[in-house]
């Protein structure tokens, strides 16, 4: 039975590019669409390989009880200076609550606290620490079969939705599939640049889940 692979966390915390990279191993079928769940078409298009991977850009309560007990989740969460800093710029300052700091911080003790069968918490910062040594021993653990090739981007296209072209000029941040399939095609390098911080005042409450974040 093929063995399936939801990477989940909170946006802008790199699980698009981290689904992409799982998608790169020779025994895994990528679902390419957002998805939570894994759905009998995706198997029937996985063929004979091993493993299938989707992901969620949010983190729901649900992902840990026995309706995702046959999952293997992938949980990961990025330094909220930098998670924010990138929210502001594409929704132009303009967040809902699901990108709300009051979020981040229950994804985030759900992060620290959550024990359930068949889970890998990876902090962002971490996955490019060593050669991707944290993400080699999950893959290596999980059963994935892969070459170095997989950290090269260049090597691959990826997608966020199916049939959309790549662009080769970086879009505007307003043209939100189009930037975003140009994020994932860009190097797999940790982008978490000081030069790039940019919050707002009211959002210095940040600051409290920082001290924890460290």
């Amino acid at each position: 039975m093929v063995k399936k692979i939801l990477v989940h966390g909170f946006p802008h915390c790199g699980t698009s590019i981290l689904k992409c990279i799982i998608g790169h191993c020779d025994n895994v079928y990528e679902v390419v669409n957002e998805t939570s769940k894994i759905k009998n078409v995706d198997v029937e298009r996985s063929g004979d390989k091993e493993f299938i991977v989707c992901k969620c850009p949010h983190t729901y309560e649900s992902f840990f009880g026995e309706e995702y007990n046959d999952y293997i989740k992938i949980f990961i969460v990025r330094d909220p200076k930098f998670v924010f800093s990138s929210l502001n710029k594409r929704y132009n300052y303009k967040l809902n609550k699901i990108h709300s700091i009051q979020t981040y911080k229950k994804v985030f003790e759900w992060f620290k606290n959550s024990e359930c069968n068949n889970i890998f918490k990876i902090r962002y910062e971490n996955m490019f620490d060593d050669n991707y040594r944290v993400l080699r021993n999950i893959f290596d653990t999980i059963g994935l079969q892969y070459t170095d090739n997989i950290f090269d981007n260049d090597k691959y296209e990826n997608r966020v939705v199916l049939n959309t072209k790549i662009p080769n000029v970086k879009p505007k941040n307003t043209q939100h599939l189009q930037y975003r399939t140009y994020q994932i095609n860009q190097p797999f390098l940790n982008m978490n640049l000081n030069n790039k911080i940019d919050l707002k005042k009211e959002q210095d409450d940040i600051r409290d889940i920082r001290e924890q974040f460290v």
